[in-house]
């Protein structure tokens, strides 16, 4: 990190620009997440390949065998959909937080250190 982020307000503000992924929903307390893709039809193909992948996974476990044209192309599917979800931003907040909280740690330790 390269820098130390010192008030309250400060932090919110970090927040504020970091936690993107999920958007407030009507309802409350759920939330919504945007799933960026270039057409219909691509968002179609990654419907499609989430339910190829599951069938595959249902054949390995039911050992019987559904006729599924290019299984690899459906899993690599579905993963790209899993990296466009991984929330990066958020992450890097996280490490900041957790970076403050044991600087925070660090000094209280010292404090009491001191006292005895």
């Amino acid at each position: 990190m390269t820098s130390e982020i010192k008030t309250l307000e400060e932090l919110k503000g970090i927040a504020r620009k970091s936690f993107v992924v999920l958007q407030p929903n009507d309802r409350k307390g759920q939330y919504n997440i945007t799933l960026p893709v270039k057409s219909y039809i691509e968002l179609h193909f990654f419907i499609l390949d989430i339910v190829r992948l599951s069938l595959i996974a249902l054949d390995a476990e039911q050992e019987s065998v559904t006729t599924i044209k290019n299984p690899c192309g459906a899993i690599r599917g579905v993963l790209e959909i899993v990296l466009r979800l991984v929330p990066l931003e958020e992450a890097e907040l996280l490490d900041k937080i957790h970076e403050m909280i044991r600087n925070d740690d660090q000094k209280q330790d010292e404090t009491t250190n001191l006292k005895e």
